[in-house]
């Protein structure tokens, strides 16, 4: 005898609902709004997004601020506006956000915890970058990986914040490839 629950499959709008509320910025970003028509594609990257960044041991503002500096290495703009929008929302000061999304990630007015966060974003987005180049490019891509690991190691940060981190830098590397491919117009979150 088979014990089986039929699921009821989740709508787009529905999805929508959750992201207003959670989010609570009175709006759903567009890259959510494209997903209307896949409404289980919209709900796996809205999870992906709630369970990565808006749950966890890290602070938000950290992860957000991760993904702020890989949208600066990826030159992914609607990315860059909507997390400089939201870390001004959360109180995280104007001029600390710039200096990240410019390259600078050790500004005076941030934690630790965040500069090691960053510092470790930074370098896996370029050993990520540096894997696709040629061999014979400095640093190459296994020195990097290397460096990574070595400052992942004494960020401090219980394995499950490591996983958290890895896995946010992973999300954004993933959002901002769909931005910028999809040419998202960062005038229009």
């Amino acid at each position: 005898m088979s014990n089986s629950t039929q699921i009821q499959p989740i709508t787009a709008q529905q999805t929508f609902d959750q992201i207003e509320q959670e989010l609570g910025a009175g709006m759903v970003p567009r890259i959510f709004l494209l997903l209307e028509s896949n409404p289980n594609l919209l709900f796996h990257i809205w999870g992906e997004f709630r369970e990565i960044i808006l749950r966890g041991s890290l602070p938000r503002t950290i992860k957000e601020m991760v993904g702020l500096l890989v949208a600066a290495n990826t030159h992914c703009d609607y990315v860059k506006v909507v997390h400089m929008h939201s870390l001004t929302l959360q109180g995280v000061d104007v001029n600390a956000l710039k200096a990240i999304s410019e390259g600078d990630y050790m500004p005076g007015q941030l934690s630790s915890t965040a500069h090691a966060a960053l510092r470790f974003g930074a370098l896996m987005v370029a050993t990520r970058a540096a894997h696709a180049n040629p061999p014979g490019v400095t640093p190459t891509w296994q020195e990097l990986r290397q460096k990574s690991g070595e400052v992942l190691s004494s960020t401090n940060l219980t394995d499950g914040e490591k996983f958290e981190l890895l896995a946010t830098v992973a999300f954004f590397e993933q959002v901002c490839t769909i931005a910028v491919f999809l040419g998202l117009d960062p005038s229009q979150p």
